[in-house]
């Protein structure tokens, strides 16, 4: 029941979407909400038997809300510029595109849990899933790199972004 309220959140999103692409633009929000998104999938690294339930389910709705936005955002921006006649073919990809990557990082996180536990003598316990946690979520902070490669432009026509200020992130890169 507590790893439910992810699902809320990633529904309460839906409804955020637009305005936050528009105000921010995709390239923006890919990068930001990778590191957010990451350190919300490593948050569980810390919860013990002694967390509260209260927290940990309004921390899992939290996250639930940024990964689901990285996964809109991605999608998004895939069928940006598809044409019409192209349509069907992108979305049959980019769905194996992401039932591939989910795959993955399942299973890396799953090899992390293994290696987890072979390293402390073949035992689980809550404390074995620790570096699965911390290796997905790190993963998940690391897939800010090829976003920041985007033009600064990216996914504007869907989006309705209008860059107003110098882009920080690309302020930030080019001073090097």
């Amino acid at each position: 029941m507590i790893t439910f309220a992810a699902a809320i959140g990633a529904i309460a999103m839906k409804f955020a979407v637009p305005p936050i692409l528009r105000r921010f633009g995709f390239r923006n929000v890919l990068i930001v909400n990778a590191v957010i998104a990451g350190g919300f999938v490593m948050l569980p690294a810390a919860f013990t038997p002694a967390t509260p339930v209260v927290l940990m389910t309004g921390l899992l709705l939290v996250g639930g809300f940024f990964r689901s936005l990285q996964f809109t955002s991605v999608n998004a921006l895939a069928f940006a510029d598809i044409p019409d006649d192209r349509m069907s073919r992108a979305t049959t990809l980019t769905s194996v595109a992401q039932q591939l990557s989910l795959s993955i990082g399942v299973s890396v996180g799953a090899v992390a849990l293994e290696l987890t536990v072979e390293a402390t003598g073949g035992t689980i316990g809550p404390a074995s899933f620790v570096p699965a946690f911390l290796v997905v979520g790190g993963l998940t902070i690391l897939s800010a790199l090829p976003f920041a490669l985007l033009a600064r432009d990216a996914g504007r026509e869907m989006s309705g972004h209008r860059r107003i200020a110098p882009d920080p992130v690309t302020v930030m890169r080019d001073r090097g």
